[in-house]
C-alpha cells in the first residue's frame, strides 16, 4: 500500500472562456514539498478518471503529486453531450457516430476554447491550491480526450511536459488530426530541444461494438471509425527531435475496459517515465 496520505477537494469552477460549469477533483499530497514544487496531472473525464488514479495511488508509491480530475456537475458517469463539444473540432452530422446511426444530434467543436480555459484559468487556480512544478506537468485522455491530448501535442505542445492519449479517437471527422499530425511532423519539433517532450499512445487489442447495435448500424460506425490508430501515429512520432514516445497495447482489453489500467500506466509514466509493469 501507498504510504502517502493526499486531501482532496472537489469544487464546482465556470470556465469563462469556454463556457459551463465543471466539476473540478483535486488530491494534494500531505507532508513535506519537493523544494520544485509537485508534479501534477490533469485527468480528463474527471468522474471516472479521478477515482481511478485514486486507486492506482493507494496501490502504487510512485511518489508525490497533484491530481486534478475535469469533469462535469454530475452524480456520476458523463454528461455525453457536453463531452461531445468540448473534446472535438467542428464535426459534421454524418461523422458523428450517434448522428450516423440516427440516434440523435450532438453539438461539436469546443476542443480549443476548452482547452484555453484549462490553460488560462484552471492551472492559475491549481497553482493557488498547492506548489506546482511547471515542468513536470502531465495531461491524460481516453477516446475523444485522448484526441484532444493529440490536438494539445500538436498545436501547444509546450503546454505540457507529458502526454498520455489512451485509445484516441484518431478516425474522429474523417480523421482530421492527421492533417494537424502531418505539420507537427514537417514543424512542429522547433524548441523541443530545450524542453523536451514526452508521449504516451495506448490503444486497445480488442474491437467491438457495444450491446444492442445492429448489423446495419455496425457497418457505418465501420466506416466512420476507419483509418490509422494511435499505434501509427505514435510509430510515426517516434524520432522526432526533443520528443520522447512510448506505446503500448493493452492485449487483453477492449476501448472501455483498458481505462483504469491507462489510467494507472499515466501515472507511473509521468512520474517513472515508464508503464506500469
Amino acid at each position: 500500500m501507498n504510504g502517502l496520505e493526499y486531501q482532496i477537494k472537489t469544487f464546482d469552477f465556470y470556465f469563462e472562456n469556454h463556457g459551463g460549469t465543471y466539476r473540478i477533483f483535486v488530491s494534494v499530497p500531505k507532508g513535506p514539498v519537493p523544494a520544485a514544487g509537485y508534479p501534477v496531472m490533469y485527468l480528463l473525464d474527471g468522474n471516472l478518471t479521478f477515482p481511478m488514479l485514486q486507486a492506482a495511488q493507494q496501490s502504487n508509491d510512485f511518489g508525490p503529486v497533484v491530481t486534478v480530475g475535469v469533469g462535469y456537475p454530475i452524480d456520476s458517469g458523463l454528461d455525453v453531450g457536453r463531452r461531445y463539444f468540448d473534446l472535438t473540432p467542428p464535426t459534421l452530422p454524418e461523422l458523428i457516430p450517434l448522428s450516423a446511426i440516427g440516434r440523435g444530434d450532438l453539438a461539436t467543436g469546443g476542443q480549443d476554447t476548452f482547452f484555453a480555459s484549462i490553460e488560462t484559468e484552471l492551472k492559475p487556480v491549481i497553482e493557488k491550491l498547492a506548489p506546482i512544478d511547471r515542468n513536470r506537468q502531465t495531461i491524460f485522455g481516453h477516446s475523444l480526450a485522448g484526441l484532444l491530448v493529440m490536438h494539445i501535442l500538436y498545436i501547444s505542445s509546450a503546454s505540457f511536459q507529458t502526454y498520455v492519449a489512451a485509445d484516441p479517437s484518431i478516425w474522429w471527422n474523417g480523421g482530421s488530426i492527421l492533417t494537424e499530425h502531418a505539420g507537427f511532423l514537417e514543424h512542429g519539433q522547433a524548441g523541443r530541444e530545450k524542453a523536451p517532450v514526452r508521449l504516451l499512445v495506448e490503444t486497445a487489442g480488442k474491437r467491438g461494438f457495444r450491446k444492442g447495435t445492429s448489423k446495419a448500424e455496425q457497418i457505418v460506425l465501420a466506416k466512420v471509425r476507419s483509418g490509422p490508430t494511435g499505434k501509427e501515429l505514435a510509430a510515426a512520432l517516434e524520432g522526432l527531435p526533443g520528443l520522447h514516445v512510448s506505446f503500448r497495447e493493452q492485449v487483453g482489453e477492449n476501448h472501455g475496459s483498458m481505462l483504469p489500467y491507462s489510467v494507472a500506466d499515466a501515472l507511473c509514466f509521468a512520474l517513472q517515465g515508464t508503464v506500469y509493469p
